[in-house]
This record gives C-alpha cells, sequence and structure tokens, in this order.
C-alpha cells in the first residue's frame, strides 16, 4: 500500500488510481492520513465580542448615514481622531458589525428562484431579457457602434480612479457610444466629456440590460460600494484596480449599499476557514486586509483587466489557474503633461527655488510605509538642511495609524521641514509633480494594485524611489532608483542623499522614465488594448447568448417551469473556476444531531485547510418538491466551529466535471437516500467522483453508495486489507471508472 499523502484534503483532491489497495472492482483504497492537530474551537458569540457587536449595534444606523455622506463622513473622522482611544475602540466595533453576516438571502436578487444555484439564477434572468429580444430579430444597422455603459466614479470625487477614467473615456468615446452610471450627486466633467449622457446606479440596475456591454472600474474604497449589486445583476468587463477588495466589500455591508455583500464574499472566495478568522480578535479588524474576497467579481465579469502581471498571478495563487484565464494585462494610461512650469509652480506653492523638495504622492496609509520614509528622512543629513523639505502629497489615514504620523511629524522638532498636504486638487496635485525633485512611493503588501501615483512622478520625469514590491518590481531600473522589496531605512535614508547630491543622476531617471511611458502607457495605446478585451467579451457573449437563444427556441413555448429546468441545465454545463469537495453531511442537518468524533474532526479539518483551486462545502440533499437537489450545509458547519458570522441562506450548488463528493460513512443514510434518487449516478455520468468513508467492511459492502464509489478510505491498514479481501471475495461491483 502506497504511502498517502499528508492531508485528507489531499487525497481527497487527488486523481484516483495513484497506487494503493483495489477491490476486485478496481476501486483505490487509501488508508487515512495522520489527522490534522485540534484547534481550539470557539463558543459562539464569545465573550470578547459581545461589547464590539453591542456597541455597533447601537451607532450602526447612525454610522450608515455618515457612511453615505463622504463629506460627513469626513467630518466625524477629524473630530474621532482628536481622541485617539475613542477612534480605535469605534473602528474595532465597525469591523466587528462589517464581519457579522445578515439573516436570509444576503445579497441574492429580490427576484432569485429557491430551487436554482446562484449561477442558474443569473442565467434566468438573462434568458428573460433573451426572450424578450427573440420577437425583435431585426440586425442592428452595421454602421451604428455599440453602446457601452461606464461604470465608475467620476470627478470631483476624491479618488484616483476618477482621473484615471477620464484619460480613458476621452480615448474610447471615439470608438463607443458611451454612457456613465455614477452613484454621485454631482459630475464634473471636462468639456470634451460633457456631451456624454450621465445615469444614476438606481436607474442602471432597473435598465441594464439596454447595453450591448457594461465596463466596470472596480476598486477598493467606498466608492464602489454599489458596483458589486450592479455587476450582479448586468456582468460586464471589470477593470480591476484593487485585487483584494474587502475595504469595499466592507463599506458596502455596513452602510446598507449591499446587505450581507463582505460575508458572503469572504465565504465564497474563502471559506468557512476565513470566516472564523474573523471572529478572533486579532481577526476582527484585519481579515478584510488578510482576504482579497474578489473571486464573485471574477466570476460575474465577462473578462477582467489588470494592469501587472502581478496582479494576474494573484488571481491563480488565490482562487486557481481557472481564475487566471480570461484576464487581460493593460497598463495604467497616463497622458503626457500639456507643460512643466517648475519655477511658476514653486511659486505658487511658496517653495523656495532652492529647496530640495521630495514629495511622496497619494492617500498617507500603513502600506504607503510612511513611517518608513519619516523615519528615513528624520535620520538622514537632509533632515538638518533647512533647503531640503518633505511634503506628503495626499490626505492623512483616516485611523489611528494617521494619528501615529502625525506625532512622528511632530515629534521631528519645529525645524523640520515636513507637512501634510491634504487632498489636493489635481491643479495643486499637478503643482507639486512640477515642483519636486524626487517623489518616493514605496509599498509593502501588495494586493495587486498599480501605484497612479508611481506613473504621476514617471510622466513628470521625476527621479523616482521605489521599493520592489507587487507591480513595482515590474519597472525597468533605469527608469526609476529601485530599493529592496524588504529595505532597511538606512537604504531609503542614503538613497536620498545620493539623489540631493547628483542632479545628473536625477535627470537621467526622469528622461528614462518618459522614455518608458511613450513607448508603453498611452492612453492612445492603452486604449486600442481595451477595445481588444471589450470585442473579446462580446464575442464570447453573443456566442452564449445565441446558444441560450436557440435553446429557448427548442424549450418554446417556454413557460417560467421550462426556463428554471432550463437554466439549471445550461449552469451544470457551464465551466468552472475552481473544482469542489462536496462533503455530505445530510445526516447531521436535524440541530440535536450527534456527529461522532471521527466525522467531527474531519470536517473541521477540511473546513479549515486549503488546496489552491479547490473549495470544501458541507452539503445536504434537498427532495423537496420532487426534484433532488443538493444544498450548502452552512447551519452544520457554523454549529461545527462556533461562527457568528454566516448567514442561514443555504444556496443550492451546482457540479461541474472534477468535482468530488465524499461521505463520512459508506453506510450513511443521508448518502443511501441520494443514491435512491438517482442523482449521484446522474452527476458521475458528468464526471463527478464519489469518494467514501469505510468504517466496516460488512457495512459497506451492502451499501448502496459502494458500487458508484471511485475511491475509498479506510480508518486503518487492517480494514482496508479486510475490505479488499471481501469485496474480492464477492466480485466485482459495477463500478463507473
Amino acid at each position: 500500500m502506497s504511502t498517502a499523502p499528508a492531508t485528507l484534503l489531499a487525497v481527497l483532491t487527488s486523481e484516483p488510481g495513484a497506487g494503493g489497495l483495489a477491490t476486485a472492482g478496481g476501486c483505490p483504497i487509501a488508508v487515512l492520513p495522520p489527522a490534522a492537530p485540534e484547534t481550539e474551537v470557539p463558543a459562539p458569540a464569545a465573550s470578547g465580542t459581545r461589547p464590539l457587536r453591542r456597541l455597533a449595534g447601537l451607532v450602526m444606523p447612525a454610522a450608515r448615514l455618515v457612511l453615505r455622506r463622504p463629506r460627513v463622513r469626513q467630518l466625524a473622522l477629524r473630530v474621532l481622531k482628536r481622541f485617539p482611544g475613542l477612534y480605535a475602540r469605534a473602528y474595532r466595533a465597525m469591523m466587528a458589525s462589517g464581519t457579522a453576516a445578515p439573516k436570509g438571502n444576503g445579497p441574492a436578487q429580490g427576484d432569485a428562484v429557491a430551487t436554482l444555484s446562484p449561477r442558474a439564477n443569473a442565467i434566468v434572468r438573462a434568458l428573460r431579457s433573451l426572450q424578450r429580444t427573440l420577437k425583435n430579430t431585426a440586425p442592428r444597422e452595421a454602421v451604428q457602434r455599440p453602446r457601452l455603459a461606464f461604470v465608475s466614479p467620476l470627478p470631483p470625487e476624491r479618488t484616483g480612479i476618477a482621473t484615471y477614467s477620464i484619460e480613458l473615456l476621452a480615448e474610447l468615446a471615439e470608438h463607443l457610444d458611451i454612457e456613465l452610471v455614477v452613484a454621485q450627486a454631482e459630475v464634473a466633467l471636462p468639456a470634451h466629456l460633457r456631451h456624454l449622457p450621465v445615469r444614476q446606479a438606481d436607474w442602471f440596475m432597473e435598465h441594464g440590460d439596454q447595453y450591448d456591454q457594461v465596463l466596470y472600474q472596480f476598486g477598493n474604497s467606498p466608492f464602489h460600494s454599489h458596483m458589486f449589486a450592479l455587476l450582479a445583476r448586468h456582468p460586464g468587463v471589470v477593470v480591476l484596480h484593487d485585487f483584494f477588495l474587502g475595504g469595499a466589500l466592507v463599506h458596502a455591508q455596513m452602510s446598507g449599499a449591499a446587505p450581507g455583500a463582505w460575508a458572503e464574499a469572504l465565504l465564497h472566495a474563502h471559506g468557512y476557514g476565513a470566516v472564523r478568522a474573523t471572529e478572533t480578535p486579532e481577526g476582527r479588524g484585519q481579515a478584510h486586509k488578510d482576504w482579497p474576497a474578489s473571486l464573485p467579481v471574477l466570476e460575474h465579469a465577462t473578462r477582467t483587466i489588470v494592469h501587472s502581471l502581478h496582479a494576474r498571478r494573484l488571481a491563480g495563487d488565490w482562487f486557481g489557474p481557472g481564475a487566471a484565464r480570461a484576464i487581460d494585462v493593460i497598463p495604467h494610461p497616463r497622458t503626457p503633461p500639456t507643460r512643466i512650469d517648475r519655477a511658476g509652480a514653486r511659486a505658487a506653492l511658496g517653495i523656495p527655488e532652492d529647496c530640495f523638495l521630495v514629495c511622496s504622492f497619494g492617500f498617507v496609509a500603513p502600506n504607503k510605509l510612511t513611517h518608513e520614509l519619516l523615519r528615513a528622512w528624520i535620520g538622514s543629513a537632509l533632515h538638518r538642511d533647512r533647503h531640503c523639505a518633505l511634503v506628503l502629497v495626499g490626505a492623512n489615514h483616516d485611523s489611528p495609524y494617521g494619528v501615529e504620523v502625525e506625532a512622528l511629524i511632530r515629534g521631528a522638532g519645529p525645524q523640520a521641514d515636513i507637512r501634510i498636504a491634504g487632498w489636493t486638487d489635481s491643479e495643486v496635485y499637478r503643482q507639486y509633480l512640477q515642483a519636486a525633485d524626487v517623489g518616493v512611493q514605496l509599498r509593502t503588501n501588495a494586493h495587486g494594485e498599480s501605484s497612479g501615483a508611481v506613473l504621476d512622478c514617471l510622466n513628470y520625469g521625476l527621479a523616482t524611489i521605489v521599493n520592489a514590491n507587487g507591480s513595482m518590481a515590474e519597472f525597468p531600473p533605469d527608469a526609476l532608483c529601485l530599493l529592496p522589496d524588504d529595505f532597511e531605512v538606512a537604504e531609503l535614508g542614503t538613497a536620498l542623499e545620493a539623489l540631493r547630491g547628483d542632479p545628473a543622476r536625477r535627470a537621467a531617471l526622469g528622461a528614462s522614465a518618459i522614455a518608458l511611458l511613450d513607448a508603453r502607457f498611452r492612453p492612445a495605446q492603452c486604449a486600442r488594448q481595451y477595445l481588444a478585451t471589450l470585442a473579446a467579451a462580446r464575442a464570447e457573449t453573443q456566442t452564449r447568448h445565441a446558444a441560450w437563444r436557440a435553446a429557448l427556441l427548442q424549450a418554446a413555448p417556454a413557460g417560467e417551469d421550462a426556463l428554471i429546468a432550463l437554466a439549471a441545465r445550461l449552469a451544470a454545463e457551464e465551466g468552472a473556476t475552481r473544482r469542489q469537495l462536496l462533503v455530505e453531511v445530510g445526516d447531521w442537518i436535524a440541530p440535536d444531531a450527534v456527529i461522532d468524533p471521527l466525522a467531527a474532526a474531519q470536517l473541521r479539518e477540511l473546513l479549515a485547510g486549503s488546496q489552491p483551486g479547490w473549495r470544501v462545502e458541507p452539503v445536504w440533499l434537498d427532495t423537496s418538491g420532487g426534484t433532488p437537489r443538493y444544498r450548502q450545509a452552512r447551519a452544520v458547519a457554523a454549529r461545527l466551529l462556533g461562527l457568528n458570522g454566516v448567514a442561514q441562506d443555504e444556496q443550492v450548488v451546482d457540479v461541474h466535471a472534477g468535482d468530488v463528493v465524499y461521505a463520512f460513512d459508506a453506510a450513511s443514510p443521508s448518502l443511501a437516500a441520494a443514491c435512491g434518487t438517482g442523482l449521484l449516478t446522474e452527476w458521475q455520468a458528468r464526471g463527478v467522483r464519489l469518494a467514501l468513508l469505510v468504517r466496516s467492511p460488512d457495512e459497506a459492502l451492502a451499501a448502496p453508495a459502494l458500487r458508484l464509489a471511485n475511491r475509498l478510505l479506510c480508518p486503518s491498514a487492517a480494514i482496508a486489507q479486510q475490505l479488499a479481501a471481501d469485496s474480492g471475495a464477492r466480485g466485482p461491483q459495477g463500478r463507473p471508472g
């Protein structure tokens, strides 16, 4: 008998037939690997969480009003930051509320069919739309340009994605009929774009199917909270500016823009182990930074655009190779500045001509390593030089980190020329870019984002210091001053001093930077790549919809029941981003059911584990209405793991070729019932494998599920040997391959 893989999850997700004993029917047998060490299971509503949740419950109604009004939110944060202890407590309380899933249906659409999976429900909505267009078969005029809905924050919203969108729109508008979709009261467009119609997000939710395509600009900030529900209703091409979306999802959930958005995305993308992490004291305010939770966005997108190879690699690393297949890498565009007037910019900002000015651009935040920059500056000779100044050109972080940044600056002494400029409008921002001698743009824990501030510095020919973190490591070394990813503070200080004393090197870096942007990053070049991605996505969608129209015509007259059955079939025929390990727990659905220790330990291990490209989901058989289907067993998982933050919306699961069903007992009554419905036989015909744990060979050999098994597991080598001998004596079982 071959050595078993290291974990139960590895055994179940490996291909069958890789060594081991076999029954007479050819079904491989494996001995259970050693159990993973048990971790302590928290009790529901642990005492440490109750005060935070109670506090959050009291403040959430008022907090939602504040969160939906950016200016009020900024004022409230400024007041709170004067009291760091109160601020930190309020921040933890809000994050505690952000991890709690609401009761009910979470993010499901109001017209969802309860007997269908989420994907099948999305197909039902598309089929209904296609039904409405079947009578109108007249082709569109060939000269008519595609009608595109462009969903993004726009100026005057204080986000770099608004500026990015303006640059991109100027190029795309020459090729597409564009309408803008926003969730803001005011839109300030430049003159050449003011002819574009502006729609509100609420209107688009109801009328989004009127467009040929939708293009979403997704980032990890409150400006994008409304987009999750829009994308679920109206799929389109997604520009993913940040691979980690926890911040936007938490805001969407806490503000009420998309109730349950964070909890649902976390569970769907990362499983119960991630949900459990949010219920620990250290994980409560950190989970949205540790888990990207972007899989639902990738799955709803018709194609995805990212700005770096690093972002595309993250998709494969977190969600398996299937998640990266429909991702295109297109550079973050930058328009050349119309002019650079260093003297005029310095005069406007009050900066002396002989001042060596170093700037860091963008929001002050922990991942920008602002602490390290301040310490490097204070520890260098520049701090003592009255002709040197450091300016942080961006708003301070709305958290205790921002309070610490302000304390560091005060601690530098009254002679230090260090300041935070705060949020600036585009004119002042460009003045700093023209006035600066050096830009410093540092990163840590890059989450797939591409720094627009780095490109701004390069675009203005600034000598720019970065560290090799995430996408910044992809820049050629002659275009900027590249520090190691994990640099020492002294290294940064040395680099600043070296550039201070070498104007020729600063000029050479600036010239190389502009040459790089001219070659790869100009809007016209990027727009051509955008148009190619949009065309590919539209062609794929048209092909899929043509097949669905044909299926609708074959099913005519297509009543609601026929439409539902067709959607279920189409969902089952689609490919999947990840494969699933579906753990059969139907015997434990009753609230008072007792889970035996071996099965409980195995399920905890499986739910806590991870395997790239796989999802572990406990399921139970639902036979209501006469049609068998498996549903998520969220209540069982929550009870076993002591979880609070799991909504009890037990969705129907789809299966695809390569998925695995695992039962903790070959003689399980629930498993026998599933066999009796013929559902497992149907699934196996579609390429689903069945793995069974055999505890008693005598009981297992009499179980109807045994003849369907593709793999058998045994608690010990002795049971495996007995099973092999007994099954050999009884003859082949007629088992599928």
